[in-house]
């Protein structure tokens, strides 16, 4: 049939028509954990869950990625780097989850590269943690903020 609806991005799928209907059939995507982006990503719901994505999202188009060495924050368990909160308290990140609790950016402004900058908010406390589905090393995925293998994530 003929393409109603094009591929959006990598984890997209286009969709045809059938002939059966005049209506373009549901959006669909690839199946979650199929690597999006030249291997910075895997799929998760239809999206490519990436770091740099999420901190512009965050930050605005100045923010220019993430500095890994920044992760081993989210092991303090403090006011703003942990990886899940349980009765109100923050839990610390193990070792092998911190690239699954704050998200950290660095970006450029006037001039000057910052590093290192949590994705806080005081008043929205959850809004800043790395997203589900996001990559956390090769084969690895965030889920439930823990470092998961991508086989056994989904």
């Amino acid at each position: 049939g003929t393409e109603c609806r094009p591929a959006k991005d990598d984890c997209d799928m286009a969709e045809s028509c059938t002939g059966q209907s005049s209506v373009c059939p549901v959006d669909s995507f690839h199946e979650n954990g199929q690597p999006c982006l030249h291997n910075l990503g895997y799929c998760y719901n239809g999206k490519c869950p990436i770091t740099l994505y999420q901190c512009r999202a965050f930050l605005g188009n100045n923010a220019v990625g993430v500095d890994e060495s920044c992760f081993q924050y989210n092991r303090l368990g403090n006011s703003y780097a942990y990886c899940r909160k349980e009765n109100g308290i923050k839990i610390p990140c193990a070792p092998k989850d911190e690239k699954c609790g704050r998200l950290y950016c660095s970006y450029n402004s006037f001039g000057n590269h910052i590093s290192c900058l949590p994705c806080y908010r005081a008043d929205e406390e959850d809004k800043g943690m790395v997203d589900e589905g996001t990559k956390c090393g090769d084969g690895k995925v965030c889920s439930n903020r823990h470092c998961v293998d991508v086989t056994t994530a989904y």
